[in-house]
């Protein structure tokens, strides 16, 4: 890495205790009453002595301890739902969000206050940030199961109606029986602990955190901030002073997942382990997180768009756990860094080349602040150069005016990026549009599941269709259902999944198919022409518009008056089986199938399974399911006077 020249450092300050070395150090979460930073007088500074005991003293040896963490703490987040996780995690945001805030009040209120320099640490605060799209994501995409299906139930068998015992077949992701080690073997990285520690939360693992030496101060800071939270489970981390592959791994068991953030020799060490190569335990790496930004050599940015220059910064470098790489044309260098030294006090700006590792020190007992390298480039070629450097996954945002040179560009750098953004000032209207666009701007082109993914498992189940709804929470076509009150009166507190609606019977007549052909536009022959409609290949006459009959089953199962219903959001899989001539009669039978996770406004997501049926032989004609917003309570509650 070339020497810095002009740069604008954050140093953290050395905390007053001295971390025990070697393997004498652990640590985990326990049960007492929580610090309250509010409380906490100005001075002394809070002791992380009382927090530190050898194996032997408190924990016992390394084999005990990790049997701890793999069982007294999961079997609590397992027993919990994937919304009851998400909800959790929520929490715990909330609680290092207060002793965040909490801290900055009273540095206020006393600038000689010697306060928790953690609490400030803008890398410890871009790890927050990432815990809150993390918890936001999962609220809105976990179901409030145990378990997350892959994919519909299939029957074993080609034919036989459906019945509770039928064989079914689905595949299901959920919890695995193991823990989630996560070793750091360099400098911690806040935004990466705090993301590892996020994804085994919502997966239902607890985490055993294996620190080198320059990582434990900030290994054992972060799980006392956790502990003052009050929110996690007793026992859910652990932190070990062990990362290396013949201390750990011989530990560790069929179930368990190992995540690495290590340099590639040390890395090797894991891969070539007898129980990696014979897939006992599951290896990820868990390399830093990259944000690129090129500013393109036509750009030649006059006063007002160097504001949008800043900003594209700033929005990739808050979603960066390690570091920025803004790559600029050589003759704009100087100009690209002056502008960002005037804008980010916090961080590392420097004229360097990307740098593959964190520089990790003996005497760093935390992690230094997420940097920005202002890197130089003279052609796409060069670009292209500094781009394959970057280990993992590759985005790039691009600031450009002129389409041409994204032509050449998008060319020859598109086949070794992932994802490229293209931002110019003609799209730039403000703020939130220049955050939606950067990669990962608002978490919306992040999947959570694909995130989840390597701390699941997954399985295929083959049973009763009975037995199979019963596990995955999703109604399957033949299971018992239960009638009685309209589902569509039943709040969230009192709906099941199961819950039916016979609806009453309609007879589909001429005059409503051309009523709805005149109303909508769609005089397509087969509805309006009978001469026409019989030389069809398919149909003996006229026969109803396919979205008339949908249109007609909302009709007969919707219960008009105010209820927790609160909105249609849509259907999916609309499918028609059979056509409806004149004169056919027809019913609609509604069964609730998934409820969602409850979200901040007290209502969920319902999945109706809806099937359109002739009165006389029960032929299915039409299927789709509908989706619907439903209120946990009715009536609703009363709003605050204002």
């Amino acid at each position: 890495m070339a020497d810095t020249a002009e740069a604008k450092t954050l140093t953290p300050a050395g905390r007053a205790a001295t971390v025990p070395q070697g393997s004498q150090l652990a640590f985990a979460i326990q049960s007492g009453p929580p610090d309250d930073p509010i409380q906490r007088p100005a001075a002394p500074r809070p002791d992380l002595s009382a927090l530190r005991a050898p194996y032997n003293d408190r924990h016992g040896n390394l084999h005990q301890q990790i049997v701890q963490c793999r069982n007294a703490g999961a079997h609590v987040l397992r027993a919990q739902s994937f919304a009851e996780r998400a909800r959790l995690l929520r929490d715990l945001h909330a609680g290092l969000t207060a002793l965040a805030e909490a801290e900055t009040a009273q540095c206020r209120a006393h600038p000689s206050h010697e306060g928790d320099t953690l609490l400030s640490d803008p890398g410890f605060l871009q790890g927050l940030s990432r815990m809150r799209r993390l918890a936001s994501m999962a609220l809105r995409s976990l179901p409030d199961q145990k378990m997350i299906v892959c994919d519909p139930a299939r029957p074993c068998d080609r034919g036989g109606p459906p019945c509770p015992d039928r064989q079914m077949r689905m595949r299901l992701k959920q919890p695995g029986s193991g823990l989630a080690a996560h070793v750091v073997a360099n400098a911690a990285s806040f935004p990466n602990l705090l993301e590892r520690l996020s994804l085994a939360i919502l997966a239902g693992r607890s985490v055993l955190l294996c620190v080198s030496d320059t990582a434990q101060q900030a290994a054992l800071g972060l799980c006392r901030l956790l502990r003052a939270t009050g929110a996690l489970p007793d026992g859910v981390m652990h932190v070990v002073p062990v990362i290396e592959a013949e201390t750990l791994l011989p530990h560790l068991e069929r179930g368990d997942v190992v995540t690495l953030c290590a340099e590639p020799g040390h890395t090797a060490t894991f891969h070539a382990h007898p129980k990696v190569l014979e897939g006992s335990v599951r290896l990820g790496s868990c390399q830093a997180s990259y944000a690129a930004l090129l500013l393109a050599p036509e750009y030649d940015p006059d006063a007002p768009a160097w504001d949008l220059f800043l900003r594209a910064v700033q929005a990739l470098h808050r979603n960066a756990s390690f570091a920025t790489c803004v790559l600029v044309p050589k003759s704009l260098e100087e100009s690209a860094t002056d502008r960002l030294l005037t804008l980010f006090d916090e961080v590392t700006i420097s004229h360097a080349e990307l740098p593959t590792t964190r520089p990790s020190s003996a005497a760093s007992t935390r992690p230094g602040s997420p940097q920005i390298a202002v890197v130089p480039y003279t052609d796409t070629r060069s670009a292209l150069e500094i781009l394959r450097t970057f280990p993992g996954r590759r985005d790039l945002t691009v600031l450009s005016r002129q389409h041409g040179f994204l032509g050449d560009f998008l060319a020859t750098l598109a086949p070794c990026l992932d994802q490229i953004s293209v931002v110019s000032p003609e799209m730039d209207t403000g703020a939130p549009e220049l955050a939606e666009a950067m990669p990962g701007g608002n978490g919306a082109d992040e999947n959570i599941l694909s995130l989840l993914d390597f701390y699941l498992e997954e399985s295929e189940i083959t049973g009763p269709a009975t037995l199979l709804t019963e596990v995955s929470g999703t109604w399957i076509e033949g299971v018992p259902v239960r009638e009685g009150e309209h589902p569509f009166r039943k709040p969230l507190s009192r709906l099941r999944v199961g819950d039916h609606l016979r609806s009453a019977d309609r007879i589909v007549s001429a005059e409503d198919v051309e009523a709805f052909g005149h109303l909508t536009g769609d005089l397509f022959y087969a509805h309006m022409d009978e001469t026409a409609a019989r030389a069809h290949p398919f149909f003996d006459g006229r026969v109803a518009h396919g979205q008339f009959i949908m249109a007609l089953a909302n009709g007969l199962f919707v219960d008009p008056e105010p209820g927790p219903v609160l909105a249609n959001l849509g259907a999916k899989d609309l499918r028609f089986h059979a056509p409806v001539y004149f004169g056919t009669s027809l019913y609609v039978t509604l069964t609730c199938c998934t409820i969602g996770p409850v979200g901040k406004g007290g209502s969920a997501e319902v999945q109706w399974a809806c099937q359109v049926r002739r009165s006389d032989d029960d032929t299915r004609v039409a299927q789709f399911d509908l989706l619907t917003l439903v209120a946990a309570q009715w009536p609703l509650p009363a709003a605050p006077a204002v």
